[in-house]
């Protein structure tokens, strides 16, 4: 594993943690209703700027993972897509950019060229 692929799966790592502990926070601090969790997001208007702008960045990612996965012939490109649903894109985004660099590296180097 060089450089790039331990600094993406250390950022791959982080971006798990951070928000499924957000989660378990609010979780343990509120208790867990669908309502007393989604409602706040548009409770404000930058809160809603914020969750529209991620919504338009999960498109433009998911659209990039499709396109670049498939031409890179990538079989788990699809995989940071619902991961960025379940967790968010600051897990998916580095997920992919994992699985790609994996994918571009020379079969010489260790390299998988179709994971």
């Amino acid at each position: 594993m060089n450089w790039r692929e331990r600094t993406l799966l250390a950022l791959t790592i982080v971006g798990f943690v951070v928000p499924n502990t957000m989660l378990v926070l609010f979780a343990v601090r509120h208790g867990f209703s669908l309502d007393g969790y989604f409602r706040p997001w548009f409770g404000s208007l930058p809160a809603a700027q914020l969750v529209l702008d991620l919504s338009i960045a999960f498109v433009a990612f998911a659209l990039w993972a499709a396109w670049e996965g498939r031409r890179l012939g990538m079989r788990s490109w699809w995989l940071p897509v619902p991961a960025s649903l379940l967790v968010g894109l600051c897990f998916a985004v580095p997920l992919f950019l994992l699985l790609r660099e994996r994918a571009i590296q020379p079969e010489d180097t260790g390299g998988r060229a179709s994971d």
